[in-house]
């Protein structure tokens, strides 16, 4: 899985992000009044206008304290209701529909299928649940406003505060319903899908020719697959790994009347716990520390190093303790290639791994632990605790390479002559090992529940003061640029300081021209004086969407899919903060929604 930023504790994120939120809700705040107070003039006048908004605020601040859970739980189960009138439940129908189907066009012959099942069942439900949230929550409020059976409610002892809480709530527990129930057919789904066995012909067997006493062999070819097994004198063993997992071997029996029992797949489903290195170092082709080197590549995640020579890349990791590892290091790693020629191009490129004890005074490093290049798939060994050098001493792992402060250094280098490694440091870690499956798929599913509230609170506080069809524009405009607000964020940078720009082309109106003339980018626009005027419009555009990018919320915070189908445990940090931020948003839209539909109630 490619880690571009590892996450930040969540215990500084909170240190520096609670004040950033505190003054982030003041200004929101502080808009919705002004919106309200800009509504109310338009109809009343500046003076009466700044009399009701005043009122309002007061009067807002003093009823959030008055509300009643029973009122705000019968709105939300006339909600609920209303919802299951509306036939919600048909999107349930859609989503069975989808999954009974999805076999025919999944490729159950990728490298990986468990991921494909994973990230299908996750995205598709995250999209159905958002289209279903969006539409609920934009047509409730202003249909009732449009049927006047809000009047019913308003002239009953109810606060606007209870009528747009009730509101979300109820969206909320219904999406809640739907999605629980979808997890578990995608949990049954994914489970149907990976289940498969294999046999073992007893006549295909044949002794090992590097365990004594053992046999090895081939397995069946099920499931678009097949693994090669081997058993040790005890009958025994495991497969090879293929299609992201193995099988465990036993033979029952002996000579004749032996039969081999392939067992179900394991690690198909995983949580691993991963523990990144403190830093990622590099060696120049001297063995002097250096930068890493560019080969082109217009993404500069990786950084590369020459091969054949003394450079390396260097990860040192901390607290190695023989408590937390007693049977040895679990060591992973994905590493990119560069060729500067071809050579056998099925055969990888040649590596090795070396353990060194950072402590200089007793200069020791391992062996070398070599492998062959497994380009787009990870690769792993076990390093054991104790084990062989060359001198044929038994060595402990901890004892010889763990400093006394639990530190350890592993040394990556390329062994084959003008070839490339390039590695980044999420890309080698230490497996601390495996969560539950069933836990990690949970809280995958949880990210998605926290968007489909995001996406109720802000439909619910759009349709307080706009008509249907545009309050579920207005969302849906919101949620397309909150999965994008990084791209904003980067295009108005080099929209508004042309001088550090990260993105060619310019702004809206400039790339819609470049398009039409089908201009290269790293062109000038050459329009005379029309090119200022676009340039200004762009730059007060980017102004915009700026903002907004920096008011919304980001959504590709809430995108776990990634951890789950690649078989990585969520960290709290990463859930914790999607938990804080997804429900503090929801905060605010309630507030907003409460001020906006005052006003509208005011202006009515």
């Amino acid at each position: 899985m490619v880690v571009t930023e590892l996450p930040e504790p969540i215990t500084e994120w909170l240190a520096h992000g609670i004040p950033l939120g505190l003054a982030a809700f003041f200004v929101l705040s502080i808009a919705a009044i002004l919106i309200s107070y800009l509504v109310t003039a338009f109809r009343y006048g500046p003076g009466e206008a700044f009399y009701l908004t005043t009122k309002v605020v007061f009067t807002g601040v003093a009823e959030l304290f008055q509300i009643s859970p029973r009122r705000v739980l019968a709105i939300a189960g006339l909600s609920f209701k209303e919802s299951v009138r509306h036939r919600v439940l048909v999107a349930f129908l859609v989503f069975i529909a989808i999954l009974l189907f999805a076999g025919w066009f999944l490729d159950t012959k990728s490298t990986n299928p468990g991921r494909l099942y994973i990230s299908f069942a996750l995205t598709s439900t995250n999209y159905l649940i958002l289209a279903l949230a969006l539409f609920l929550s934009a047509f409730s409020l202003p249909t009732d406003i449009k049927n006047r059976t809000i009047h019913t409610i308003m002239t009953k002892p109810v606060r606007a505060w209870e009528i747009v809480l009730g509101r979300i709530i109820g969206f909320c527990a219904i999406g809640t319903v739907l999605l629980a129930t979808m997890g578990l057919f995608c949990w049954g789904f994914i489970l149907r899908g990976l289940s498969h066995s294999h046999t073992i012909v007893a006549e295909q067997v044949k002794d090992s020719e590097v365990i004594a006493g053992g046999k090895e062999g081939f397995t069946s070819y099920d499931d678009n697959h097949k693994h090669r097994f081997k058993v040790d004198a005890d009958g025994i063993g495991k497969t090879d790994r293929q299609q992201g997992h193995y099988h465990n071997v036993t033979r029952q029996g002996e000579r004749e009347t032996a039969v081999y029992v392939v067992g179900p797949p394991q690690d198909a489903l995983l949580a691993r716990v991963p523990q990144y290195g403190k830093e990622l170092r590099f060696l120049d082709r001297t063995g002097k520390p250096a930068s890493a080197i560019s080969v082109g590549y217009e993404w500069t995640y990786r950084g590369y190093f020459e091969g054949g020579t003394l450079a390396a890349a260097i990860w040192e990791f901390e607290d190695i303790t023989p408590e937390r590892y007693p049977d040895g290091l679990d060591l992973e790693w994905t590493v990119s290639v560069f060729r500067t020629h071809k050579g056998d191009i099925e055969t990888g490129v040649s590596g090795s791994w070396v353990l060194r004890n950072p402590d200089s005074s007793k200069n020791k490093e391992s062996p070398p632990i070599i492998f062959e290049s497994q380009e787009f798939s990870a690769d792993s060994r076990h390093i054991p605790r104790e084990w062989e050098v060359d001198s044929g001493k038994v060595v402990d792992l901890f004892e010889e390479y763990v400093d006394d402060q639990g530190r350890l250094e592993l040394v990556l280098r390329c062994d084959d002559r003008a070839q490339y490694f390039g590695v980044a440091r999420a890309d080698a870690y230490l497996r601390a090992g495996n969560k539950a499956f069933a836990w990690n798929f949970a809280k995958g599913y949880l990210s998605v529940w926290l968007q489909m509230t995001l996406v109720v609170s802000m439909g619910v506080m759009f349709s307080t003061f706009l008509s249907a069809p545009v309050a579920m524009l207005a969302t849906l405009a919101s949620v397309i640029m909150g999965f994008f607000t990084s791209i904003i964020d980067m295009l108005a940078t080099s929209v508004l300081y042309p001088e550090n720009a990260a993105m060619e082309g310019g702004g809206p109106i400039e790339s819609l021209i470049r398009l039409l003339k089908q201009m290269n980018l790293t062109l000038e626009l050459d329009m005379g004086y029309a090119t200022i005027v676009i340039k200004t419009i762009d730059k007060a555009i980017m102004i915009v969407m700026w903002a907004m990018a920096q008011i919304l919320p980001d959504f590709s915070r809430f995108d776990s899919v990634r951890y789950v189908a690649e078989g990585y445990n969520i960290p709290v940090d990463v859930w914790g903060q999607q938990i804080v931020v997804g429900l503090a948003y929801a905060l605010v839209a309630t507030c907003l929604g409460y001020f906006f539909l005052r006003t509208r109630e005011i202006a009515a």
